[in-house]
């Protein structure tokens, strides 16, 4: 079997974070960013008299776009070389020094082209529809269609040229800052495992399962570890050392709860107020509600996302059902927060422990069947050292794709340490990753697309991996072990992603009128799990809004909602698999590849033929949902002696 490496290999961009050619970029780009503001002055002109514009100038400012557009490219594609590079060393050690420098001064110079390009971007928003005709006509401007149909929908709620570069200018210092200290603290802070529960019964599955453990955590025989490392215990088979990471998590948060409520506070105190500004100073003073951003970033109407949340609570049970077998399989009465993530206890969930490269052949092995190149490209990925799992002391916690702007090539970061839900984040990540790879030829503006469908691909793959592996279940127990895996899903996207959107907005309607202390915050979350999970949990965890790095990602709000709607758009995807045939891998490459240039709503009537607007498109999903989650119930109903 090949070995692969587990750590990256970056050196195309730079050795390490003290690389000094990332100074001699940082200084090319601030000269590119000098350049592109003198380019742009002529703009804030043009802005003054839109109303006298006249067709005959329209050919000499769309001569005037051309090289700003093409040396924006430039700068982007640079930027984010280094900006990505930067964020990979602080996810493998949160304490680089180095890296922690260069962070906010990345941050700054991402302001100062915003700053640069402003007057740009407000006269193609506010300019008339006649001027973008003949602007998209020009092939070099070709790939700004579909952003600038974007951007033009929320154009009254743009303030003028000196406001929106005062906003990105104070971002960095004020918005941003909070975002890094939530980064820094998650990455240093240290946990000590923590039990208070007596070792579990046994359980009352039959003798194909693995006997339940006893063994006492003793907190004074274990040295602290980092939240990623406590985290992964959460998967761990014996349920009372779940426990113990995840009170010494909640113990770790506690201790700094009074900060984490400072920076959730901030971050939502400035979006709030951001929202109010431009809802009161913009030209046209529209009313903008808090979710109306979230919605434009993640290319989705406000009727569809309500259908969705409506949809999914309407038939929350289905996530509770899931809860209750997983229970009865585990030999307990109830599920607890630390049980969400637990394994399958019955033999068939092939070992205890997986080794990396076991996991990327279970992958690819999967994917293959639906797309060789896929496979391939999970093993490409693995071998060019494009992924980075291997447990560092100061890790950050969580997983994710990012990517390099020049050339274009995917990077991962989780922490692997062989069990099989890290096998199914990794092919979450690798869903990630093909989708940026089949996208890698198109114009750079044409690569960016919503978290809504960016959870579509990375989901779409964990799909593949779990029915590869129930097709090769020969036995009850086996089949047992992954149905365990899609009841587990149904349990976090129908509940748990959804009381995070609950959660956040509640603390956002309390945020308008005071700062939410921890106590409160505590207090929301109970109700938002209380709302959602109902009974069928033994206790909530009312940490979760400190210890869930989403909430405190101060570039993107509602970081929750998109993890629902792509679950259940791949399960509508999977099931045109059957139906369409040998010719279904193209037609899933080909949607992914117009992610980048059609709204969410637009993907799915052209490529499915249906309105994600109403509920019978999210009922047809759940159905789907709920029969896997049925068939859970059967298989766990003949595993438990009567």
């Amino acid at each position: 079997m090949l070995q692969f490496p587990q750590v990256w290999n970056n050196l195309l961009f730079y050795q390490d974070s003290r690389d000094p050619g990332i100074a001699r970029t940082v200084q090319d780009l601030q000269i590119m960013v000098a350049d592109l503001e003198k380019a742009c002055i002529p703009f804030r002109q043009w802005l003054d008299r839109l109303d006298q514009l006249v067709p005959g100038e329209y050919g000499a400012i769309v001569a005037a776009i051309v090289p700003i557009h093409q040396q924006r490219v430039e700068l982007l594609q640079q930027l984010t070389n280094v900006e990505t590079f930067i964020s990979s060393c602080l996810s493998v050690n949160a304490q680089d020094n180095a890296a922690r420098t260069w962070e906010p001064t990345l941050q700054n110079l991402e302001a100062k082209l915003d700053q640069a390009i402003t007057p740009l971007q407000l006269f193609l928003n506010r300019v008339g529809d006649d001027f973008i005709a003949q602007l998209i006509q020009e092939p070099k401007l070709a790939e700004l269609c579909f952003p600038l149909q974007c951007d033009r929908q929320f154009k009254d709620h743009l303030l003028n040229v000196v406001d929106e570069q005062i906003i990105s200018g104070l971002s960095v210092h004020g918005l941003h800052s909070w975002g890094n200290l939530y980064t820094e603290i998650a990455g240093t802070l240290q946990c000590q495992l923590q039990s208070s529960a007596k070792p579990p019964a046994n359980s009352s599955v039959d003798s194909s399962q693995e006997p339940a453990a006893t063994a006492e955590v003793s907190p004074q025989a274990q040295e602290p570890i980092g939240l990623a490392q406590a985290a992964n215990l959460l998967y761990h088979p014996d349920r009372v050392t779940r426990e113990a990471a995840w009170r010494g998590i909640q113990t770790a948060w506690t201790s700094r709860e009074e900060t984490a409520a400072t920076i959730l506070n901030a971050i939502n105190g400035w979006r709030l107020e951001e929202t109010q500004q431009r809802a009161n100073h913009s030209p046209a003073q529209v009313p903008l509600h808090y979710l109306d951003k979230s919605c434009h970033q993640n290319r989705i109407e406000r009727t569809t996302l309500e259908a969705l949340m409506a949809t999914t609570y309407q038939r929350r049970s289905i996530g509770q059902r899931a809860l209750n077998a997983m229970g009865k399989v585990l030999g307990i009465a109830r599920m607890a927060p630390w049980d969400l993530a637990a394994p399958c206890p019955v033999k068939g969930d092939r070992s205890t422990h997986l080794s990396f490269e076991t996991a990327i052949e279970i992958i690819a092995d999967a994917f293959r069947p639906f797309d060789p190149a896929m496979a391939d490209f999970a093993i490409m990925m693995a071998d060019k050292g494009w992924i980075d799992a291997k447990p560092t002391p100061h890790r950050s916690i969580g997983a994710y794709c990012t990517g390099f702007g020049n050339p274009r090539e995917p990077r991962i970061f989780m922490t692997f340490e062989g069990t099989m839900n890290n096998v199914i984040t990794l092919a979450h990540e690798l869903g990630h990753a093909w989708h940026d790879w089949v996208m890698r030829d198109l114009p750079w503006m044409q690569l960016s697309y919503p978290m809504t469908l960016a959870e579509t691909a990375s989901i779409f793959g964990e799909t593949l991996v779990r029915q590869a592996l129930l097709q090769q279940a020969s036995t009850p127990a086996e089949q047992l072990a992954i149905r365990w895996q899609d009841a587990e899903s149904a349990a976090v996207f129908l509940l748990n992603i959804p009381s995070r959107f609950e959660f956040e907005k509640q603390f956002v309607e309390a945020r308008k009128q005071s700062f939410v202390i921890a106590d409160e915050l505590k207090q929301l979350m109970r109700n938002s799990w209380a709302t959602w999970y109902e009974t069928s949990l033994s206790e909530y965890d009312e940490m979760f809004w400190a210890s869930k790095l989403h909430f405190s990602i101060s570039s993107l709000g509602f970081y929750n909602y998109p993890y629902l709607f792509g679950y259940l758009f791949s399960r509508g995807i999977y099931a045109q698999k059957e139906q369409i045939g040998e010719s279904f891998s193209q037609r899933y490459i080909d949607l992914l590849r117009d992610t980048g240039k059609m709204t969410a709503e637009a993907v799915v009537q052209h490529h499915l033929q249906q309105d994600i607007r109403q509920s019978d498109f999210w009922n047809a999903s759940l159905d789907r949902v709920e029969q896997s989650v049925l068939e859970f119930e059967q298989l766990v109903a003949t595993q438990i002696h009567p």
